[in-house]
């Protein structure tokens, strides 16, 4: 059975005045900006969905129709969906949401500004915010594997005409801490290995950087996926190698810059050669994978 509801149609049920509940399953502060006249507010995103919609009604015959933004949203769906199962037997879902009604010439109740889809970047040299940014690391054997983070300690991003065109992360390899082992001296020992010249040699090498050379957008990314391509150079261990980083990048809600990458790389590269079995031969319980695992979340204001 069909259970959409064209806009022609919502708008003769207004029009007749029929029992019925509109229900906006956006996020409130969408619902606050504008929103179909009558309708309530539910947000299906989030997991008291369902006892928002009861503290409309409790009513399982009273009829519900559902919207969202737009046909390319499956928010209305997923919340027929939910209340489907959830009893409701009288569910529609607008075809098209807001926007199709709004594009229809069906009025809206405003109630605030509109919200922007997408924050344009402001231009200029912003530096580093050390205490909001962060390295996590991980590395693995066949049975384990540890991860922990590392301090930022410099840095900038530049901006020239909304877009992000260069920039550098300084890493401060002296701070670098293991989080999954709780035991205090199996901790302080993987550290003390980790800072040695077995790995990352932290006395004559206390700073990693990452230098963006190019940066550019990615066509068709949706929110949540990258969004950015960079062509960066990484230096450890005074070894500098290429490497391309998929990045989401974004405008945070106070002016800053927020880049998040996730990557991995091959750490006997940068002369990280402990427990390689490229190097090392009968290795047991010291093999280390080559891989190594980085995340950068970076703020920048």
């Amino acid at each position: 059975m069909d259970n959409r509801m064209t806009c022609k149609d919502l708008n003769l049920w207004i029009v007749e005045e029929r029992d019925f509940i509109i229900l906006d399953v956006l996020p409130s502060e969408c619902y606050g900006s504008r929103h179909i006249p009558g309708a309530r507010n539910a947000c299906v995103y989030e997991v008291t969905f369902l006892d928002q919609v009861k503290q409309i009604t409790q009513d399982l015959e009273k009829p519900i129709v559902v919207y969202d933004s737009s046909h390319r949203s499956k928010a209305s769906g997923c919340a027929a969906g939910k209340l489907v199962d959830a009893g409701f037997r009288k569910v529609m879902e607008l075809s098209g949401g807001i926007e199709e009604w709004e594009g229809s010439g069906y009025p809206v109740e405003i109630c605030g500004p509109d919200l922007e889809e997408e924050q344009a970047l402001r231009d200029g040299v912003r530096n580093i915010d050390c205490k909001a940014s962060r390295v996590e690391w991980a590395g693995r054997n066949i049975v384990k594997k540890h991860y922990g983070t590392i301090g930022v300690s410099g840095g900038e991003i530049v901006v020239k005409d909304g877009l992000v065109t260069g920039g550098t992360i300084a890493i401060d390899m002296q701070s670098i801490r293991d989080i999954d082992l709780t035991d205090k001296e199996e901790n302080s020992l993987l550290i003390r290995h980790l800072k040695s010249d077995d790995f990352f040699d932290v006395e004559r090498f206390p700073s990693a950087v990452f230098k963006m050379v190019e940066c550019g957008l990615l066509v068709g990314a949706t929110p949540g996926s990258p969004n950015h391509f960079i062509k960066g150079e990484l230096t450890i261990k005074g070894v500098t190698r290429e490497l391309a980083v998929p990045a989401i990048i974004a405008p945070g809600d106070d002016g800053s810059v927020k880049a998040h990458a996730c990557f991995d790389i091959d750490r006997t590269e940068w002369n990280v050669f402990y427990g390689s079995g490229k190097l090392f031969e009968r290795l047991g319980m010291h093999l280390v994978h080559d891989t190594i695992t980085l995340e950068m979340f970076i703020s920048a204001n």
